[in-house]
């Protein structure tokens, strides 16, 4: 891997813009004598990547002299809250702004535009051409605000012998997951439901799936123009939810977030969990080789015209606008955006690959993998960018979405009032605008 790194870092050659030799930011020149340290923290920390960053930070130093690179890596319950820290004080590089994150960053002008720097560098021409899209999602092409360290794509994992046993077919639509509740004993329940932070995706999941096809390329209005919480179907999507939360999910998963969800499906508390690509390696590692036959890949539940859409976009890094150093910082994302670290970085972690020597990789096309490919192809499958949640306004909506789905889950609101709420949100001024 050092090999390999040192030849990555010898082919990147960055001609700083006009506009950034202006910026003494964009031009610091660290020696042993005038050290800097450039400081990364991760949004999504955890044992398949951590020691990944760290161990290409350490490559990244030994060709660069005077410059530290510390990787901080809160847990993910606590990373928002700490990237949101570090920004407020001025006090990190690099961040992952996922979540509700970017658009409360962009909105507060924390991030800096890398485009006119990063496009100079070998990194962007072995970047898919769709990466390379998500790189100016933000704000437009020409503009680059974060650069994409893998995708993740949702899948349904689905442990086959409940199912089996029951004499029910595996869940093609959300109708199904309702209807399989046959399949349910006393400890055992059909749906991982997540209630704890980001509940509101599982509402936003199902919505889709009753509005697609009519939908825009971001996902959060119907191709009129108008939020798709107006639509009558997205009442009948969520009261649906609803039955499935009462009805097939653990009455614990009203605290379930990420881990939880995981591990209860790993623990058999639920067969049926939504959830992206890096769940994989997890479940593979903690339950069973996906070879066993003990679990399986399905597409993810489909509305009643057949339909299901969901965001392909990815994760990925920003440089701060507060970074002393953007310059040395952008290098660092060069270096971790280009092969062979991206692609070690996908493979270990379970994200889909950035660059198109990766693409080309059988091992994305293989084994549980292959479920993507079926995906990519389902022409029923909506592809959305996710250009609506990088807006400014979804970080606000995020937050309220999801106490707004605890009240619902609590049966203290009513679904109906809820849409309109979202509705009355996403056709106003502070998105619209």
């Amino acid at each position: 891997m050092a090999a390999v790194a040192a030849l990555g870092l010898s082919l990147m050659t960055v001609t700083t813009s006009s506009a950034a030799s202006k910026d003494k930011t964009w031009n610091c020149k660290p020696t042993k004598a005038k050290p800097v340290k450039i400081r990364v923290i991760e949004y999504f920390a955890g044992p398949a990547r951590t020691p990944l960053l760290n161990a290409f930070a350490r490559q990244f130093e030994s060709t660069r002299p005077g410059v530290k690179v510390e990787i901080i890596s809160p847990s993910q319950a606590d990373s928002p809250a700490k990237i949101t820290q570090l920004l407020q004080a001025k006090a990190v590089d690099i961040v992952e702004p996922a979540g509700a994150i970017m658009g409360q960053a962009l909105s507060a002008n924390q991030l800096a535009d890398i485009y006119p720097y990063f496009t100079k560098t070998k990194a962007w021409t072995g970047l898919t051409e769709y990466s390379q899209l998500q790189a100016q999602i933000n704000k437009g092409k020409g503009k680059m605000y974060m650069v994409p360290n893998g995708y993740y794509v949702k899948a349904s994992f689905v442990r086959v012998q409940p199912f089996k046993d029951a004499g029910v077919a595996i869940p093609v639509t959300w109708t199904d997951i309702l209807n399989a509740k046959k399949a349910q004993t006393d400890k055992s329940y059909i749906y991982s439901m997540r209630g704890a932070r980001a509940s509101f995706t599982q509402a936003i999941f199902i919505i889709r799936a009753y509005n697609a096809p009519d939908l825009n390329a971001g996902g959060y209005y119907n191709k009129d123009g108008k939020s798709m919480f107006n639509n009558p179907k997205s009442k009948e999507a969520l009261d649906l939810l609803m039955k499935i939360w009462n009805d097939v999910s653990p009455p614990a998963s009203v605290s379930w977030g990420y881990p939880e969800m995981v591990q209860g499906f790993i623990d058999g508390i639920a067969n049926y969990l939504i959830q992206d690509n890096e769940v994989i390696q997890i479940v593979e590692d903690k339950y069973a080789p996906f070879e066993s036959g003990k679990w399986i890949m399905a597409q993810m539940p489909k509305g009643p015209t057949g339909y299901s859409a969901q965001d392909v976009s990815g994760g990925g890094w920003s440089v701060t606008q507060a970074s002393k150093c953007k310059n040395i910082a952008t290098d660092f994302l060069a270096f971790i955006s280009s092969d062979p670290q991206a692609s070690i970085f996908a493979r270990a972690y379970g994200v889909g690959p950035i660059t198109k020597t990766a693409a080309k990789d059988p091992f994305f096309k293989t084994g549980a993998w292959a479920i993507y490919d079926k995906i990519g192809k389902d022409p029923k499958e909506i592809k959305l960018d996710g250009s609506d949640g990088a807006k400014p306004c979804f970080g606000e909506f995020f937050t309220q979405a999801d106490k707004d789905m605890a009240a619902m889950f609590a049966g203290n609101l009513k679904t109906e009032d809820a849409l309109k709420q979202w509705a009355a949100y996403w056709d106003g001024p502070k998105c619209k605008s």
